[in-house]
C-alpha cells in the first residue's frame, strides 16, 4: 500500500512538472540574438505570441513640452529614454520588454552615445534591435528622437491607443498603440504610399486617401490604425502634415505618428501599420496583397498581413561589414541579412516588412539591383525605400531593417 501511495505521488508530481514545463514553453517570450551586434543591441529579436506596443516619435521634451538639455546630446538622450520608459509603462509594457528601437539623430556620434546609454540602462539581459538614420527633427533644437516596439500585457481584442499624461504631448494624439494577439489577430503592413507634386498638405491628403482605401478593401477602419510613418520634405512642414493626417481620424485620438525627412522630388510618402481581424479559417502565416489597379512587383507587395500569434522576427539595421559602395556594399548588406535571418530561424522567403534607407543615388541604385537576387518573387515584403541624410554608421550609405516570421517546424 505504501509503495502504491509513493508511486501515485511520484506520478502526480511528474504530471505537474510536465504541465508546468509546457506552460513555461507556451508563455509569450522575447529572445535576443546579439550575434555580432555592438554591445547593448541584437542583430535580431524573436517575439513569440505577445501583444505589441508601437510608440510615436518621442522627443527630449519635459512634461510641459519644453526641450531638455539644449545643445547637450547626453541630457537629451536621458530625457528621451525617460519618456520612452514612461510611455511603455503606461501601455502595459516596460523597458525590459523592448523589441526594436528606431533612432533619429543629427550625427553618428549621437547615435553611438544613445546606444551606449541604452545599454547601461537596460543591463546585459535586454538587447533590442536598433536602426538609426540621420535626419532633422520636428523640434529644431532636438538632437535625437526615438520610436519603439515592445512586448506588452494586454488582454483586449481591439487596438488600444494611449495618451501618456507623464510626458509632454497633445491630448488628441496618441503616444502609443497596443496591438492585441491571439489566433485571430493580425498586423497589416502597408507599403509606403508616395504622392508627387503639389503642396505638401495636398500630397498628404492624396497619400492618406489611398492608404485608407486599401484599409477599406480589407474591411478595416481608421480605428484599426496603430502607427503612421511619414517621410516628408522639408521637416519644417511637420506640424501642417500632422494636422492633415489628423483629418483622417475624425472622432478619435490620432494614432502614433513618426516623421522622417527624406531627400526626394516628391514632398511626401506615408506608410502605415494596422490591426487586422483574421478570418477563423485563416491558415497562412502571412498573406500578401496588391490592389487590382497596381501592377504586381517581384520586389515588394503593397500590403502584407501577419498573424500575431506566430513567431515574429525583427532585425536591426543591417550594414556592410566594411566601408564600401556600389555592388560590393549591396551584396554585403543582403548577404548579411540572409545570414541573420537564417540564424534567427527564418529566411528571405519569410519577409513581411522591409525598409531600405539609402543616403545617395549609388546606394539607391544598388538596393534596386541587388534585392531581386535575394527576395522571393512570389512573396515579396511590404516595403519602403527612403533616401535620408545618413544611415547612422560612418562609411556606409545603405542599411535595411526587416520584419520576418519564423519558419514553422515540421
Amino acid at each position: 500500500m505504501k509503495r502504491a501511495v509513493v508511486l501515485m505521488v511520484i506520478i502526480a508530481w511528474g504530471c505537474t512538472l510536465v504541465a508546468d514545463c509546457a506552460e513555461v514553453a507556451n508563455r509569450p517570450s522575447i529572445r535576443y540574438l546579439p550575434l555580432d551586434a555592438p554591445e547593448g543591441i541584437s542583430q535580431a529579436v524573436i517575439v513569440d505570441d505577445m501583444p505589441l506596443v508601437h510608440t510615436r516619435q518621442l522627443l527630449p521634451l519635459d512634461r510641459e513640452g519644453n526641450l531638455v538639455g539644449e545643445g547637450s546630446a547626453q541630457q537629451q538622450i536621458e530625457q528621451v529614454l525617460d519618456n520612452l520608459e514612461a510611455v511603455l509603462k503606461d501601455s502595459g509594457s516596460a523597458m525590459d520588454k523592448l523589441v526594436r528601437v528606431h533612432v533619429y539623430a543629427l550625427s553618428t556620434a549621437t547615435v553611438e552615445a544613445f546606444r551606449q546609454q541604452l545599454a547601461k540602462r537596460l543591463g546585459r539581459q535586454v538587447r533590442p534591435a536598433m536602426t538609426a538614420v540621420l535626419t532633422p527633427l520636428p523640434h529644431r533644437k532636438a538632437l535625437i528622437a526615438v520610436d519603439a516596439v515592445a512586448g506588452a500585457e494586454y488582454g483586449g481584442r481591439e487596438p488600444m491607443l494611449k495618451r501618456c499624461a507623464a510626458i509632454g504631448g497633445n491630448a488628441s494624439r496618441a503616444d502609443a498603440a497596443v496591438i492585441p494577439n491571439g489566433p485571430n489577430s493580425g498586423v497589416v503592413y502597408l507599403s509606403g504610399q508616395p504622392d508627387e507634386g503639389g503642396l505638401t498638405e495636398s500630397a498628404v491628403s492624396r497619400a492618406m486617401s489611398t492608404l485608407m482605401g486599401n484599409l477599406k478593401r480589407l474591411k478595416l477602419s481608421p480605428r484599426d490604425v496603430v502607427q503612421v510613418k511619414v517621410f516628408l520634405r522639408p521637416m519644417t512642414s511637420w506640424e501642417e502634415v500632422l494636422r492633415e493626417v489628423e483629418r483622417f481620424f475624425p472622432d478619435q485620438i490620432t494614432p502614433p505618428v513618426v516623421c522622417v525627412e527624406w531627400l526626394a522630388s516628391m514632398p511626401v510618402e506615408i506608410e502605415m501599420i494596422a490591426h487586422y481581424r483574421l478570418p477563423i479559417e485563416a491558415q497562412k502565416t502571412v498573406e500578401y496583397y496588391t490592389p487590382p489597379e497596381v501592377r504586381p512587383s517581384p520586389i515588394f507587395s503593397k500590403v502584407a498581413i501577419l498573424q500575431t500569434n506566430r513567431q515574429i522576427i525583427y532585425t536591426s539595421g543591417i550594414y556592410a561589414r566594411e566601408p564600401s559602395r556600389g555592388e560590393p556594399q549591396g551584396l554585403m548588406v543582403f548577404q548579411r541579412l540572409k545570414e541573420v535571418l537564417e540564424q534567427a530561424g527564418s529566411g528571405m522567403g519569410q519577409l513581411v516588412k522591409a525598409t531600405y534607407y539609402v543616403s545617395d543615388d549609388d546606394a539607391a541604385r544598388w538596393v534596386d539591383r541587388t534585392r531581386p537576387r535575394f527576395l522571393h518573387p512570389d512573396c515579396p515584403p511590404a516595403a519602403s525605400k527612403v533616401m535620408v541624410h545618413g544611415v547612422g554608421q560612418s562609411g556606409r550609405t545603405m542599411t535595411v531593417d526587416m520584419i520576418a516570421v519564423g519558419i514553422p517546424s515540421k
